[in-house]
């Protein structure tokens, strides 16, 4: 195995990462639609996916593929039936994202709380008008989802002096994070948060986790950031909780669809920021997840175990289901990381 093929997916009209660094150790060959994955398959044990939203391993299936490398830290694109199931051992890129998407975060709640986007409106107009803003100092956040993002997240609001909780699965003792409570807890903890950070992945148990039901449970005012997965979060359910005045507003850089349409609502409110899913896209980052697949693939090659490999069938676990507009549980499941 000293060139391995290499299938690369890349999603198509985003930019080529740098894969000539894998040519010495590799056959790289780069596909973009469902014809280029299917005639690449024969002969592949390996698949470098470049391409988080990609439909390909569903619509075509994962062949005789050994080890699939997600350049992103979610897997919503492995969690096939085939893939789960399978003995693919699945790795992701864990390190790169992590930083920049917890500066995000703390970016976007030091808009909110210091005002910035109406200090750009008046320096616009040429308007000198003096306003008193919020503390950062000890503003209340419940982080949702204390996964690698989440942690992050975590350990930097803290740093900004924000006292933060962090909700999981169990409840446990964590050596960073301290204290994590348990999703039965979640509701409870939605009404004494200022700002409360999503950073849950997306099955489709977590799907429209947060809806009309669950926003009511969130007090007065408090503000949401999303970072996890847009379809976590029922769109029209958090405009309609906005536009009511019952939410202060929202920083959302994932969305159930994307691109988000040009006629999309969630555009023109003033006190919901529309981020393009970049959070996570710091200068150089394509480099960065060719070079963890890089090093993973030497791993691979020597049959040593791989960096941060994920095991699908533990993404599980029980987590509060979506709520109805009664408070009744739906009919259905949910299970966060």
């Amino acid at each position: 195995m000293s060139r391995p093929k290499v299938i690369v997916i890349v999603q198509e009209g985003r930019p080529l990462p740098p894969v000539e660094r894998l040519d010495a150790e590799a056959e790289v060959v780069v596909v973009r639609s469902a014809e280029e994955f299917r005639a690449a398959l024969p002969g592949a044990e390996i698949l470098f996916l470049n391409d988080f939203r990609t439909k390909l391993l569903r619509d075509v299936g994962p062949g005789e593929l050994r080890w699939i490398h997600t350049s992103s830290i979610g897997v919503d694109s492995l969690m096939t039936r085939e893939i789960i199931n399978g003995d693919i051992v699945v790795s992701n890129s864990r390190g790169v994202c992590e930083r920049p998407i917890a500066e995000w975060v703390l970016g976007v709640l030091l808009m909110f709380t210091k005002d910035l986007r109406r200090t750009i409106e008046l320096q616009q107009a040429r308007t000198w008008q003096h306003r008193e803003t919020e503390p950062l100092l000890g503003r209340k956040v419940l982080v949702v989802g204390p996964g690698p993002v989440g942690r992050e997240t975590v350990l930097l609001l803290r740093a900004a002096g924000m006292d933060v909780s962090v909700v999981g699965r169990t409840a446990r003792e964590d050596k960073q994070l301290g204290a994590i409570a348990s999703f039965e807890e979640l509701d409870l903890l939605l009404g004494e948060a200022q700002d409360v950070v999503l950073t849950v992945p997306l099955t489709e148990e977590t799907r429209g986790l947060f809806n009309a039901a669950r926003f009511d449970k969130m007090r007065q005012g408090a503000r949401l950031v999303n970072v996890g997965r847009g379809a976590v979060v029922v769109e029209q359910d958090l405009l309609d909780a906005i536009d009511a005045g019952h939410l202060g507003a929202a920083a959302l850089d994932v969305f159930a669809n994307e691109p988000l349409a040009a006629e999309n609502p969630l555009w023109s409110r003033s006190n919901i920021l529309v981020s393009p899913h970049a959070s996570g896209d710091l200068i150089g980052w394509r480099g960065r997840v060719v070079d963890c697949f890089a090093a993973n693939l030497q791993k691979w090659k020597t049959g040593e175990p791989l960096n941060d490999i994920v095991d699908l069938k533990k993404l599980g676990g029980t987590a509060p289901k979506p709520l109805s507009q009664a408070g009744t549980v739906l009919p259905q499941s949910a299970s966060i990381v």
